[in-house]
């Protein structure tokens, strides 16, 4: 059941009652020649609604910041129908570094198309059930990324990020500089084989799901992932340690890590306390080398700027991802105060502070809110920027819609959501109408009061979770 607070009632054809039924004939004729004579562009049939395996052997020279990579993609349609053609987003080509080989479907080269900056369209034909092995030679020259980027894929004092890297299956977007440019989906693993051209101490490569770690090779490998990411530097020093099972583990440079573990610790039980148990078997903590711009979350990832790798709230913040984003995903670009709003809930939650906002905007404002240009640019501060707006006065709204429900009902509210959803894709209105359904409150004053689309579509008896859009 669809609820809209705001609707406006329209009557298609509403003259057509008093006309003659010869003349409303002809007209509805003259209607459809008239739509046929138009030339319409097919835009092809695809689906997010994939299984997906990635394997990737790579090559890493680390003084030049050169990667050369194989990507082995396979993936299975679970759509209800026929696909020709599959949508990859693919950042580094927004910063310059990529060099795209050869693409191949089933062992037969394809000729590609990028409909995007970021985005490679890969013709196949694939019929519901099928499967199909996608084989991608790329190559990235890594540089110094704009700082909305430094913790994505970037090159800064001797530290190599990989973050947002290969080619993943997508929607078909474009890179945007506010916000976050990439969209994914649950894939059923990430492995990645990279050697080095040089001998590094094994504590180098800081990955999730570490397998093996020689000096020259490192294997990764993570389950029920929406993306991977890593980063290298030879002189990392590794602070591991047992967090209910979870393994806990930060490289660190610049300062001691324990003390970014012991708040990564503090977070990851406040979180599970919170909103339900981390699910996944390790937490990977690592210093990047840029000294600005913003850290950045990938499942069972947390790239850490120089100046924040001790900020409480970063890490608090970054730790909650791993439930808003890692666990859910949204689409970060039309609904980013999905997994925003809640991280930044999460972390003002967890350090017994309130919110600090002086916002009008929307909470559920899309990126594109606020002019910006591809990679750069854009208001990210100022009282009607994107912080304010989506992190902090979403907070505020995140804060009073627990007011309203009481502690109980909203963190066993949000607890059913996680566990309903986990690594599936969420959307704003399915979450405001569960959270609707779990109280006797009337929340529709507070959702009228913060969001300019206040529809809340109420939960079904049972609920099924997709991992594609």
């Amino acid at each position: 059941m669809v609820l809209r607070r705001r609707m406006t009632a329209g009557r298609p054809f509403g003259n057509m009652a008093t006309m003659p039924l010869r003349a409303t004939v002809s007209l509805l004729m003259a209607v459809v020649v008239l739509a046929s004579s138009v030339p319409v562009r097919a835009s092809g049939a695809t689906t997010t609604r994939l299984d997906q395996a990635y394997a990737i052997s790579a090559t890493l020279d680390v003084d030049a910041g050169r990667l050369d990579a194989v990507e082995e993609l396979e993936i299975t349609n679970r759509s209800a129908s026929a696909i020709d053609h599959l949508n990859l987003s693919v950042v580094p080509r927004a910063l310059g570094y990529l060099t795209l080989g050869e693409v191949s479907v089933d062992g037969e080269p394809t000729a590609t198309e990028w409909t995007t900056g970021i985005n490679l369209r890969v013709p196949l034909d694939l019929a519901r059930g099928d499967t199909a092995r996608v084989r991608i030679r790329f190559a990235l020259e890594v540089d110094r990324a704009p700082d909305a980027f430094t913790a994505r894929t970037s090159r800064d004092n001797g530290v190599l990020s990989f973050g947002q890297w290969f080619p993943i299956v997508s929607t078909e977007h474009d890179v945007y500089g506010i916000g976050d440019p990439q969209i994914s989906f649950t894939a059923d693993v990430i492995r990645l084989d990279l050697t080095t051209t040089t001998e590094l101490p094994t504590s180098a490569v800081a990955c999730p799901g570490l397998l093996e770690a020689t000096g020259t090779t490192w294997v990764c490998e993570s389950t029920d992932v929406r993306d991977f990411s890593f980063v290298v530097n030879p002189r990392f020093r590794l602070t591991q340690r047992d967090v209910d099972g979870v393994d806990l583990r930060v490289y660190a440079e610049t300062v001691d890590g324990a003390a970014t573990a012991a708040l990564a610790e503090q977070a990851l039980i406040g979180m599970s306390e919170a909103f339900g148990a981390y699910p996944w078997p390790d937490l990977v903590l690592a210093e990047i080398g840029s000294g600005g711009g913003f850290s950045m979350e990938y499942p069972r990832m947390i790239h850490l700027t120089r100046d924040k790798v001790a900020d409480t709230y970063v890490v608090y913040h970054e730790v909650a991802h791993q439930w808003f984003y890692g666990q859910l995903g949204n689409d970060q670009q039309r609904e980013p105060w999905l997994d925003e709003g809640f991280a930044d809930f999460s972390a003002r939650y967890l350090m017994g502070i309130g919110e600090n906002q002086c916002s009008t905007r929307p909470v559920d404002s899309e990126v594109f809110a606020w002019p910006a240009d591809a990679t750069t640019g854009g208001d990210w501060t100022s009282c009607d920027g994107y912080f304010h707006a989506v992190f902090y006065r979403g907070t505020e709204f995140i804060s009073a819609v627990r007011a309203a429900m009481g502690d109980d009902a909203f963190f066993s509210a949000m607890r059913g959501w996680v566990a309903r959803n986990r690594f599936g894709f969420v959307r704003g209105d399915l979450l405001l109408g569960r959270l609707q359904a779990a109280t006797d409150a009337d929340l529709s004053p507070i959702f009228a009061g913060y969001l300019a689309d206040d529809t809340i579509t109420l939960p079904k008896s049972a609920s099924t979770v997709r991992r594609g859009g």
